[in-house]
């Protein structure tokens, strides 16, 4: 959604491709239904480079197990061209919140079952983060779904709604420094240097080892697109993200670049959708 991490991000690679290649790239945002709009907008273009996705863990690999049909198949539709950026998600609430740390927040969640709630587009990290954290910890908590990251948050900032789960520090930080909001912990094995004084969740008392990578994005074409295209891309996105200041706008944002070929990454896309078939089914959730 316009103003969300993707988005942002999609911005910093979009201006440095556009010098590399060079030619102008265009960012277009199509948010809803956990990003498969998108998603099949691309599965549906013609294979020629020119429309390109930046999708994320979640859309690659929880939206095939967490939505019940969906109008491609995330294996056969897209050819991977590699992996842009990864970021960890931090768990932001409204300041008025009673709550200063992850086990106050848990013993508030316990003390009024289905009074909090949370907000985020439907499906993606910003959804799954927060129930997988309910389901660890017993609580009951209620989802509000938003179009994206970035409505939710403006109503966490609101108190419309209590807290979030996002990468999107860069959007968050001006009411993280003016006390609207207060970040309670971040995933991941450390601290992010973004917000350094925030503890991962396993120092917060709730460790959640299924997000320790945080989320992923990565650059994506429709199935069939011509292997010197795939190659061009590759190497012009790899360059695009050793760019000093491409590195520190991601810095800036709680993101650091990814680099890898394209098999690897096509590896890294199966692995995670094998992976996260299992953790769903412990969730059991799943979307029309």
């Amino acid at each position: 959604s316009p103003g969300g991490p993707t988005d942002l991000l999609a911005r910093a690679l979009a201006t440095k491709l556009g010098e590399i290649l060079p030619q102008t790239v265009v960012v277009e945002n199509r948010p809803g239904a956990g990003g498969t709009i998108c998603y099949d907008a691309v599965a549906k273009a013609a294979a020629d480079g020119y429309t390109l996705l930046l999708g994320d863990l979640a859309g690659f690999a929880v939206n095939p197990s967490l939505y019940k049909s969906l109008p491609y198949d995330t294996r056969k539709d897209f050819t991977p061209i590699g992996p842009v950026a990864t970021a960890h998600l931090f768990l932001i609430a409204n300041a008025s919140l009673p709550a200063r740390s992850i086990r106050e927040l848990i013993a508030l969640a316990k003390s009024k079952p289905g009074a909090l709630s949370f907000g985020s587009g439907a499906g993606g990290f910003t959804h799954l983060g927060p129930e997988l954290f309910k389901l660890k910890n017993g609580l009951d908590i209620l989802h509000v779904p938003y179009k994206g990251a970035a409505p939710a948050l403006v109503d966490v900032v609101a108190g419309r709604v209590a807290f979030i789960m996002t990468t999107g520090v860069a959007t968050a930080k001006p009411h993280l420094d003016s006390g609207r909001l207060r970040a309670l912990a971040v995933t991941g094995d450390k601290r992010s240097a973004a917000l350094p004084d925030v503890p991962t969740f396993a120092e917060a008392g709730s460790p959640m080892p299924e997000l320790t990578l945080g989320n992923w994005w990565g650059l994506m074409g429709p199935a069939g697109l011509p292997r010197p295209i795939v190659v061009k891309l590759n190497e012009s996105r790899a360059q695009a993200l050793a760019a000093p200041d491409v590195v520190a706008r991601l810095a800036v944002m709680n993101m650091a670049p990814l680099q890898s070929t394209p098999e690897e990454f096509t590896g890294v896309i199966n692995a995670a959708i094998d992976t996260w078939t299992q953790v769903l089914k412990r969730m059991n959730i799943t979307l029309q």
